[in-house]
């Protein structure tokens, strides 16, 4: 990997001339031009925060991830994992069915000055697994000129969704962006696995001389195998709490407690009569299990004191907290939490439930045609009849997110 430094060069300053796969990796967020609606009574819920990892040398999406919380390490670490993992069992649980082949553990993480690419867990982890970090120059965007151009063109194929708020804010009271919103952040992210799976990963693209980014992945790696996890059983969960955010807690005489929920380990009882402070390391996606420290690189697992409950996620506790504090309680215990979470799913199951039952009934009789033919169109196919193909080999004009 070579960057080019001379401003006066044919070749733009902050561009890199990158031979291998996975030498640079050029990570960004954005907030997406779309309203999203709830689960539950699909009403409007926000603009979602899209983090993109391109891979310099293909052009390859190697993750993604959305969010509606604003970006934080939490985010910065489930990326970094897609980055390095296979993402067969992601695309399992989203229920999606496209080749995505692209993972791998990256050399160097090319980031703006963002508050979650200086926190102690991506750097010591980065430090670990022997990934450089490198910032990019305050004020320059054409120094992440990749990710910048396919942050925007991505962008364009959103402005065809129902929802959609466009790229300027001049005329989004005309749009009607949050009457229109249909897509709720799981389907949003289904989408966006289809676009890059299926569509951007295909597509001629200029950068590469009219190669696609699927097709320069598997020739450069033919020749530059990525390097990968060790087999170990346990590799992808170590890699994870490396960088996974972190929280210190003392050992009482009745365990752990996180987020309002006690956890225990027997281990607990030899520590709670020195009132014995541990870092505890948490995934927002399952707190139903944390990783309590024991030693320099060790960690156990900890489950629920209450084995019964649920595992929830984080951005579940949170709504269900904000619930409980908007319904006047001021103290709120583990049973009130869960009990209002599981009447939260219940509510989105009936409601799932419910409209399924109405959309059979409003089909009409097929007699004897097929039941695709009469199933309303992809949500791709939508996207296709309201935009015009998106060439993603044409050149897009950069523009400056790290203002945000």
């Amino acid at each position: 990997m070579e960057r080019v430094k001379n401003p006066k060069s044919a070749i733009a300053p902050g561009n890199f001339i990158v031979g291998n796969p996975l030498d640079v990796v050029q990570i960004d967020h954005t907030q997406a031009d779309l309203i999203v609606v709830d689960d539950l009574m699909r009403r409007p819920l926000g603009r979602p925060w899209l983090s993109l990892a391109i891979d310099v040398a293909t052009r390859c999406v190697v993750a993604f991830f959305v969010g509606i919380d604003r970006p934080n390490a939490a985010t910065v670490a489930l990326l970094l994992t897609r980055i390095v993992l296979p993402k067969t069992e992601w695309l399992s649980k989203l229920g999606v069915r496209t080749d995505w082949p692209m993972h791998g553990m990256p050399r160097v993480l090319h980031l703006d000055n963002a508050a979650e690419f200086k926190g102690r867990a991506l750097r010591m982890g980065c430090a670990e697994y022997g990934v450089e970090l490198m910032y990019r120059p305050v004020g320059k965007p054409h120094f992440g000129g990749h990710i910048e151009r396919l942050n925007r063109t991505l962008m364009e194929r959103v402005h065809g969704l129902p929802g959609s708020t466009g790229s300027s804010p001049k005329g989004r009271k005309e749009r009607r962006s949050e009457q229109q919103a249909a897509l709720t952040l799981r389907e949003f992210e289904q989408w966006l696995a289809l676009e890059v799976g299926q569509r951007y990963h295909y597509s001629a693209h200029r950068g590469l001389r009219g190669d696609t980014p699927a097709g320069r992945w598997t020739t450069l790696c033919a020749t530059s195998p990525v390097h990968a996890l060790s087999g170990a059983p346990d590799a992808p969960l170590r890699f994870l709490l490396h960088f996974l955010p972190a929280a210190r807690r003392t050992i009482q005489r009745d365990g752990l407690t996180l987020f309002h929920i006690r956890y225990w380990h027997p281990i607990f009882t030899a520590w709670r009569e020195t009132d014995h402070d541990v870092i505890v390391r948490y995934h927002p996606e399952d707190l139903s299990r944390i990783y309590v420290k024991v030693a320099r690189h060790d960690f156990i697992e900890v489950r629920y004191a209450d084995l019964r409950r649920p595992a929830i996620s984080l951005w579940e506790q949170r709504a269900a907290m904000k619930h409980l504090r908007e319904q006047g309680q001021r103290t709120i215990s583990e049973v009130m939490m869960f009990h209002t979470i599981e009447e939260q799913r219940s509510l989105v199951d009936r409601a799932q439930r419910a409209t399924r039952s109405i959309m059979r009934r409003r089909l009409p009789k097929t007699r004897g045609r097929p039941r695709s033919e009469l199933l309303p169109a992809r949500l791709d196919d939508k996207c296709e009849s309201q935009t015009e193909p998106i060439d993603y080999s044409q050149p897009i004009s950069a523009y400056d997110v790290e203002q945000w």
